[in-house]
């Protein structure tokens, strides 16, 4: 009688017994992670689809000894879709940056107006721009000119403010010291968080051949040959001063651009300045240092054109 012949096993471990076997499919999960990687990489949107169809492709190529092939396509489907979500994370958080430093940056360019303005009016009323510091019958300094132009700024209470200093004395006197913390808002960057209560970054030229003279000589617009709108009165600095204390920039014929600079986040590649003429415009780091020379001198003789700074 002849033996039965044996059951053949059906179970792929028994089928295969030698070589492995090559892949016959693609997972068609490996496939749409990998397009929808794509789709969602380049249209900046969540990849999320393609992170989990990518992560069960690889768990069904993992357990198909091999019949299943596309584990290149859904790591490349994974990797897209985490470079969409990061894209589209990153997206996100500067449209919300955005805006907001787009309208503290506009606050900041509108204090200087008001400031450029201020000492525009004050030329009006008393025959020329105020001196860098109001001095004593000796010529010592003892406030800055941000307490001189502040009846002309565009606050009615400021006039009382400007009342309450004693004018003959220093910024640092006991009496004019507890007005230090009254600072006016205009003096103050929105984008600077690290000021200290009383510290602005809004300082003038201070020099020979500048908007404000060393000697505190006053000046009327007719001395800024070049042109009050080529002529820097006030500018945004990286060292912060207490503002009624006449101390700013000194320029002594070279003024290192590391002074300058502002204090708005992502768009700090250069800083805000003021002009004689009362305008306000953005000025790059990047600079030339004739250029920024002749900008802070009001008789230098040189000519500059508006698209040369």
């Amino acid at each position: 009688m002849a033996a039965p012949e044996p059951e053949l096993a059906t179970s792929p471990e028994v089928l295969f017994i030698g070589d492995e076997p090559e892949p016959t499919a693609t997972s068609v999960k490996a496939v749409v992670s990998l397009v929808v990687g794509s789709l969602f990489f380049f249209a900046c949107l969540s990849g999320l689809p393609a992170i989990f169809l990518g992560s069960y492709a690889l768990h069904d190529i993992h357990h198909s000894k091999r019949r299943l092939r596309g584990r290149g396509m859904a790591i490349a489907g994974i990797v897209l879709g985490a470079s969409g979500c990061l894209f589209t994370l990153i997206l996100f958080l500067i449209s919300m940056h955005s805006p907001k430093e787009s309208a503290l940056r506009y606050q900041c360019v509108n204090n200087l107006k008001h400031i450029a303005l201020a000492m525009y009016n004050y030329h009006g009323d008393n025959g020329s721009l105020p001196t860098s510091a109001i001095t004593d019958k000796d010529g010592r300094p003892l406030l800055s000119w941000r307490v001189a132009v502040l009846p002309y700024l565009a606050d009615s209470e400021l006039h009382s403010l400007y009342a309450r200093f004693h004018l003959d004395e220093p910024w640092n006197s006991p009496h004019n010291f507890a007005l230090l913390d009254l600072m006016p808002r205009f003096y103050a960057c929105p984008s600077d968080q690290s000021r200290k209560s009383g510290m602005t970054n809004y300082q003038a030229v201070v020099g020979p051949g500048a908007a404000f003279t060393p000697d505190f000589k006053p000046l009327r617009l007719e001395d800024f040959t070049d042109g009050p709108d080529k002529t820097i009165v006030v500018a945004e600095t990286t060292r912060a001063v207490p503002w009624t204390k006449p101390e700013d920039l000194p320029f002594d014929g070279v003024l290192p651009l590391a002074v300058l600079g502002s204090r708005h986040g992502s768009q700090n590649n250069g800083f805000n300045v003021s002009f004689a003429d009362g305008s306000v415009r953005f000025l790059k780091c990047a600079i030339r240092p004739s250029v920024l020379h002749a900008l802070l001198t009001r008789n230098g003789g040189e000519t500059l054109s508006t698209d040369s700074y």
